[in-house]
């Protein structure tokens, strides 16, 4: 059978055992991030099909610094031919994880030659691309980025970056005619589009001058000139990224943070365990520390708290020093270990985001999946199966099956929240929001109610347990008061008195921003749940906590403004809160204009 036929072959049999595996996770329905970007995001329930509607489309909530405008318009234009409806925004998904799946072997083909020194693709190099990409395609660490829709913006962002990549391969073939269109198309258009879908496209200059530090130099035409090219893009990147932050002001970082339960040292010495369990979850995979939430990953506050610490951050400076050293001898074993580095240093290092999320190493994964088989191919050379063709097919199928079976069980826990999200809080005791989202999904499933007092248990101690592990969480006593209403049991004062002190005393964290409104409406759905004080003491406790911006401070004597206007019908008291709305920002336009609409009222 001719080498193509038996590409083409795996290529249908791999995409018919993709569709298989995730059939089941198409049906988990919206959850996590993709509440506030898709579902409660109407600039992008696109009802008509224009250049006007497709502009107002980028005007919603932004999800990064650039608006991520290519993902925002596939959101739109998903939900202008299917609606809301989470199976298609998934199988869209599942579509482009496909394409990257292909695109993944061309890239690893391309690549593998460059490192060995040779620019032609032997067989070689041909199966260890398609062991690589079928590998990467199965693996679970991708599972989250396929089946949350949102994460649609890494599945966008990573096709431009390899089809950049591949571009900028191929145009560094000697003698190549079309050298020029090449990285004109890779530099000026697929980077541009992989950066406008998620600002982790900015990575493509460094991933670029990783190659180029690991390809022989003998091997690439005009490398001097490339790594120059790759040098300059990267000092345009650092200026995109100076822009960016002179905009968002340049005590952005600070005040970022001070919405974290972390400090900026705290997450670095964190992130060098958090690599380690990615590396560990790539390589060798655990079933139970898959999550959705892994909010209970400890915080690192000091290189001794824990001590896996100092031993984390040792093992990679030990690991970059052997890369360096190695780099020559071993260009594909170092080089998996710095494109694995290098597609973590934005999300994984000063920037004030969540500690850890599996669908950060969309790409880089690649990098240690190459090194993996790369070893693996040594191994078997060495143990002499050249001859031994079914052993071969055998030791190479085997891990693909293993992770393949590890998503197919992850995708049929995602596909039934209810259950799924029980089996994630046994498997994440500590998580909070593991613990809250299973509660929470119990409720909305009709479980808890008056006559099901297991179910009641159940809820209660999942909620009891999220503001447990989480000193600063407030959504789990909401959920507790807001549960005993709706269930007719009784509201117990420490619920409210402990939420009135966190709302007041602690953090906020970036989830934590509409909780103003989130609490009105909770409020006005159950009029008669809470008495006036405590619910004016609700909104009073978040308006006089220090920490948070003057803006949000306001919004809670807003939203306990309206409370009196709909639920209390006190006029006067609301005019009185919206007042000092008003005076804590007195630049907001709106605000004022609602304060004189209020004055009118008799």
């Amino acid at each position: 059978m001719r080498l193509s036929t038996t590409l083409a072959f795996i290529a249908v049999l791999a995409g018919a055992l993709l569709a298989a595996i995730y059939w089941p996770g198409l049906h988990s329905g919206f959850f996590f991030d993709d509440l506030p970007n898709i579902v409660d995001n109407n600039a992008v329930h696109l009802k008509t099909l224009n250049l006007a509607s497709l502009h107002a489309s980028i005007g919603g909530p932004t999800a990064g610094p650039l608006g991520r405008p290519v993902s925002v318009l596939s959101f739109a234009l998903t939900h202008y031919f299917f609606g809301l409806n989470p199976i298609a925004f998934k199988a869209v998904n599942l579509v482009l994880h496909a394409i990257n799946g292909v695109l993944v072997a061309w890239f690893a083909m391309l690549l593998l030659a460059r490192l060995r020194g040779t620019q032609i693709i032997d067989t070689a190099n041909v199966w260890l691309a398609v062991w690589v990409a079928a590998i990467w395609l199965v693996h679970p660490i991708n599972t989250t980025p396929v089946l949350l829709s949102v994460q649609r913006m890494t599945l966008l962002s990573a096709m431009f970056m390899l089809l950049a990549l591949i571009g900028h391969l191929k145009a560094t073939v000697p003698e190549q005619n079309t050298r020029w269109s090449l990285l004109g198309t890779s530099w000026l258009i697929f980077w541009p589009l992989a950066v406008l879908s998620k600002e982790s496209g900015l990575l493509f200059p460094l991933f670029v001058l990783t190659i180029s530090l690991f390809v022989p130099r003998r091997s690439v035409s005009g490398s001097r000139t490339n790594s120059r090219m790759a040098l300059a893009a990267g000092l345009l990147m650092l200026a995109t990224g100076l822009a960016m932050w002179s905009r968002l002001g340049w005590n952005w970082l600070d005040s970022a943070y001070a919405m974290r339960s972390f400090s900026l040292t705290e997450r670095l010495m964190t992130e060098a365990r958090v690599l380690w369990f990615y590396v560990a979850q790539i390589i060798t995979p655990d079933f139970t520390a898959f999550g959705v939430y892994l909010d209970d990953f400890s915080v690192s506050t000091g290189l001794t708290k824990p001590m896996t610490t100092l031993f984390a951050i040792i093992g990679w400076v030990i690991v970059i020093a052997a890369v360096v050293m190695y780099r020559r001898r071993q260009p594909v074993l170092c080089f998996g270990a710095a494109w694995f580095l290098v597609g973590h240093s934005l999300e994984s290092t000063f920037l004030p985001l969540e500690l850890v999320h599996e669908y950060r190493n969309y790409l880089p994964s690649i990098g240690l999946i190459i090194g993996a088989g790369y070893l693996g191919s040594i191994l078997l050379a060495r143990a002499r199966l050249d001859y031994r063709i079914p052993t071969i097919c055998a030791a190479a199928a085997t891990p693909v099956l293993i992770v393949a079976l590890f998503t197919a069980m992850r995708s049929d826990q995602l596909g039934d929240p209810v259950r799924g999200s029980q089996i994630d809080a046994m498997h994440h005791p500590l998580s909070a929001r593991t613990n809250y989202y299973a509660a929470v999904l119990l409720i909305q499933a009709g479980y808890g109610d008056k006559g099901d007092p297991i179910g009641a248990q159940t809820i209660r101690f999942h909620l009891q347990q999220a503001v447990k592990v989480n000193p600063s969480l407030k959504d789990g006593y909401l959920a507790l008061i807001v549960w005993a209403c709706a269930s007719e049991r009784p509201v117990e004062k420490i619920w409210i008195d402990e939420l009135a002190n966190r709302l007041e005393h602690t953090p906020f964290s970036p989830s934590d921003l509409p909780f103003p409104d989130h609490l009105f409406k909770q409020l006005i759905a159950a009029p008669t749940c809470l008495s006036h004080d405590d619910a004016i003491r609700l909104f009073a406790a978040g308006a006089g906590n220090s920490r948070l911006p003057r803006s949000m401070r306001a919004n809670f004597l807003e939203m306990a403004s309206d409370y009196e206007l709909v639920v209390s019908t006190n006029p006067a008291s609301a005019k009185a809160l919206l007042a000092k709305a008003t005076a804590l920002v007195p630049e907001d336009v709106a605000l004022g204009r609602k304060f004189k609409s209020y004055s009118q009222i008799k």
